[in-house]
């Protein structure tokens, strides 16, 4: 069969993010070396419709879009951050990253995810765990638990697009793309195939060693930077 080719841009589509409602609660975790120390961490909870999954319902992948900021403290936060689904006792964790937030004082540290839930799963809830300290151990709070409480600002929870949904009706070979090569602002975010993906200081980015390309998604808002998307199929 003989490829063809195609291209996109950013102007064809007037948004790349399906915003998601969640709330953000404390989470009291019991400590796994002490009985009755109960520390506080934070989770984000979703329900119904909002609920992360690894596919549609046309079994095609699905891919997330998660941006906060954590205030700093005078000591650093290494906080584990996982995927649960708090209606499962087994098989319910997906551990995404651990990040570390360095010490200060009157700021904040910003991280940016791409979330892809693991095949055939769903989560109900982003659980940020911070790592226990001998100072958390030390420490009473006023209402009974110990230990530091992270500070966490959700700038945005969303749904990535898959921009191969909306390319030329005719492709033969089921949303698969042989080959792509994007133009773009260096630093442009992307999901592709579940893996975030930043352009480089060139402002190109391609993939064209044979691996079939079933998602690509941009952390874009309607009214910021541009991209072009050429493509073989």
């Amino acid at each position: 069969m003989s490829y063809k080719f195609g291209q996109f841009r950013k102007s064809q589509l007037q948004s790349y993010l399906t915003p998601l409602e969640y709330t953000l609660d404390d989470i009291k975790v019991e400590s796994s070396l002490s009985k009755g120390v109960i520390f506080v961490d934070k989770g984000i909870d979703l329900s119904g419709k909002n609920i992360l999954q690894a596919l549609t319902e046309n079994n095609k992948q699905r891919s997330y879009y998660l941006r906060f900021r954590i205030e700093k403290q005078e000591t650093n936060q290494l906080i584990n951050i996982r995927l649960i689904n708090t209606d499962k006792n087994k098989d319910n964790v997906q551990t995404i990253k651990t990040i570390n937030v360095e010490s200060g004082k009157d700021d904040y540290s910003t991280f940016e995810l791409v979330i892809s839930p693991n095949d055939n799963h769903s989560y109900n809830q982003i659980f940020f765990e911070l790592n226990r300290e001998l100072i958390d151990y030390n420490t009473l709070n006023s209402d009974g638990t110990y230990g530091r409480t992270v500070k966490i600002i959700i700038e945005r929870l969303d749904e990535i697009y898959n921009v191969i949904d909306f390319l030329n009706p005719s492709i033969e070979n089921k949303g698969r793309l042989k080959q792509i090569g994007i133009q773009g602002p260096p630093g442009l975010l992307m999901s592709i195939n579940g893996e975030d993906i930043r352009i480089g200081r060139s402002g190109i980015y391609e993939i064209n060693n044979k691996i079939n390309v079933t998602f690509i998604g941009f952390i874009i808002e309607a009214d910021e930077k541009y991209f072009i998307l050429d493509y073989q199929y």
